[in-house]
C-alpha cells in the first residue's frame, strides 16, 4: 500500500505483525525502483541480511494467517479504542480510526483497517499506571507489540524511560500514557479485562 501512494522504500519490521508471534527477529526493505533494489540487496549482502532456512520457514508460516490476523487486531482494537473513549476514567485515546483524532482524515484515505495500536490516559498518577497494569489479568504488560496476545506499555518505564518529564511533556508522553498492542483475543474479554482493571485502580 505505502508504495502505491508514492513512497520509495516500504520498512516492516517482520518481528511484529508479519511474524505475529513474537518469536522471529527480521524486517524488510520494500521498494518499486530498480536503483534502491539494487542498493538494498547490495548492502544486505555486505553486512549479512539474510535469515536461517528454518526462520524462512516460520516467515512463511505466519504470513499465511497475517490477513486473518491483522483484520481480526484491527477490529478488536476499534472496539476497544471506543470503549475507552467513552469511559468517563479515561482522559483521551488516541486511535486514528476515531473521528476525534486530528488525522483521521488521513488515515481513512491511506489505511484499509486503522492498525492494532491504541493509546490511552487514564486518569490517575504513575502509581495508579502501575496499579492497573497489575490488576489486569488478560492483557499482559511487556514490551513488544503487534503479536496474536495482547499487550500493555507504560512509556515512562519503558521506551522513554531515559528521558527527564519535560522532555517527555514536550513530545506530548504525559505519565498516566499507556500503549496497548491489541491481540486476537474476544473484543469483549478484552473490554471487560480493561474495565475491570480500572474500577479496581480508581474505585
Amino acid at each position: 500500500m505505502p508504495l502505491l501512494k508514492g513512497i520509495d522504500i516500504s520498512v516492516h519490521s517482520g518481528t511484529k505483525y508479519l511474524g505475529g508471534h513474537n518469536d522471529l527477529p527480521y524486517g524488510a526493505l520494500v521498494s518499486n525502483n530498480i536503483n534502491h533494489k539494487e542498493t538494498i540487496s547490495n548492502t544486505a549482502k555486505m553486512y549479512g541480511g539474510s535469515l536461517s532456512p528454518y526462520e524462512c520457514y516460520i516467515a512463511e508460516r505466519s504470513l499465511k494467517t497475517l490477513a486473518l490476523r491483522v483484520t481480526r487486531q484491527n477490529e478488536n482494537a476499534m472496539a476497544v479504542a471506543s470503549f475507552l473513549s467513552n469511559n468517563k476514567q479515561i482522559d483521551k485515546v488516541y486511535y486514528p480510526g476515531l473521528s476525534s483524532h486530528p488525522d483521521y482524515e488521513v488515515a481513512k484515505e491511506q489505511m484499509i483497517g486503522f492498525g492494532g495500536m491504541v493509546s490511552f490516559e487514564l486518569d490517575t498518577d504513575l502509581d495508579g499506571i502501575n496499579t492497573f497494569q497489575h490488576h489486569l489479568k488478560l492483557i499482559s504488560p511487556a514490551l513488544s507489540l503487534g503479536g496474536v496476545e495482547s499487550l500493555i506499555c507504560s512509556p515512562v518505564f519503558t521506551s522513554h524511560r531515559y528521558l527527564t518529564k519535560e522532555e517527555r511533556l514536550q513530545i506530548g508522553i504525559r505519565d498516566n500514557l499507556l500503549r496497548l498492542s491489541v491481540g486476537i483475543e474476544s473484543a469483549g474479554d478484552l473490554i471487560k479485562d480493561l474495565q475491570q482493571a480500572i474500577q479496581l485502580t480508581l474505585h
